[in-house]
């Protein structure tokens, strides 16, 4: 790779983003002057930190590293499908610690999409503006509608990432797997998750190619576990239109032509949808036994966004003063504190 190449894109990007040298560099955790020497051609970020550069500038890092000008746009954007639960459960419904509205924005904040459109019904547009008003405070830039706004996507972004409904996930490496599924911009990529044997119709099967096939042609390659899908898909802009997004059951594809692929998650992820308070109830002793056996907040999105470089050190702490005589804040205020800086999204 060229530094010189490099450096341009870094220059180019930080000025459209608005950052000066110092505001990129205090977000990524680093001094003014080591940007200024990369922008000079005189030297690369380290590995560990270039994709938080790439999140910062919206772009990935293959292109940064690439120095190549033209192509340096991530493309993403983020669609959450909220619909209205019929025994009353919304996004300020609490899991454990939290509301359900922090795990399902850490989702989008994992992969660095930070433009999120929230597709919802009066009364969670007002829990999610008073929580987080236009997200400036995180990172991100929230916009709400009661239902999804047509080519909104399509002039600015050419990759969506969509959340249907409400559920909590949880597992090793999950960002990991979520990036395969972004990989290729051009397929329709779902996330399933290997369960054991249940007989349920809503099953998946796939071929060798982790394409999404019939059944007769896919039972042979499934033996020991059922395979569900999870509702969680990545698709460029133009299919959106074509699907028929349903957040209480999931995403349906019965008008699409396009060929679908899936992302199996790995044996021992965890899937709860959130229908019921018996789900809610599940979920809460779940997220209660990890924080208690880890000693950490999991889907902290202040602590992610942080991590991500979205906001600065200062603003973390302040978000966490916020907070402060609280066990969440409480939290925060030590991750703050303590001026770590590895990296455990989730």
């Amino acid at each position: 790779m060229e530094t010189a190449k490099v450096g341009k894109a870094i220059t180019y990007l930080r000025k459209k983003a608005g950052y000066t040298q110092k505001e990129l560099a205090d977000r990524i955790g680093v001094s003014d002057k080591a940007v200024s020497k990369w922008e000079r051609g005189l030297g690369l970020p380290d590995t560990s930190i270039i994709g938080k550069i790439a999140i910062l500038l919206d772009t990935d890092t293959d292109s940064l590293l690439a120095g190549d000008l033209i192509h340096h746009n991530s493309g993403w954007m983020g669609l959450l499908i909220l619909g209205e639960n019929p025994q009353g459960i919304g996004i300020d419904t609490v899991i454990y610690d939290k509301p359900i509205i922090y795990f399902l924005l850490s989702y989008f904040l994992l992969m660095g999409i930070r433009e999120i459109w929230i597709i919802c019904g009066d009364d969670d547009r007002s829990f999610a503006e008073r929580e987080f008003q236009d997200g400036a405070s995180l990172g991100m830039r929230l916009f709400y509608s009661r239902k999804v706004p047509d080519g909104v996507y399509e002039s600015r972004h050419s990759n969506v990432m969509i959340v249907a409904g409400m559920s909590f996930i949880y597992g090793v490496d999950q960002t990991r797997f979520f990036q395969k599924a972004m990989i290729d911009r051009e397929k329709i990529t779902v996330l399933s998750l290997p369960k054991k044997k249940t007989g349920s119709p809503a099953r998946i099967y796939y071929d060798s190619d982790k394409k999404i096939v019939a059944s007769e042609d896919g039972e042979k390659l499934n033996t020991q576990y059922d395979y569900y899908q999870i509702p969680i898909l990545f698709c460029p802009s133009e299919i959106v239109s074509k699907l028929k997004l349903d957040e209480t059951q999931g995403i349906s594809f019965e008008h699409i032509q396009e060929e679908i692929y899936t992302v199996i998650l790995d044996r021992g992820f965890v899937e709860i949808p959130i229908n019921t308070w018996n789900d809610v109830m599940d979920a809460s002793l779940f997220v209660k036994t990890v924080q208690k056996a880890c000693g950490m907040q999991i889907y902290c999105i202040e602590e992610i966004a942080w991590r991500r470089g979205l906001i600065s050190h200062e603003e973390f702490y302040k978000l966490g003063l916020a907070r402060r005589k609280t066990p969440y804040g409480e939290y925060i205020l030590d991750m703050a504190k303590s001026g770590e800086t590895f990296f455990d999204f989730v």
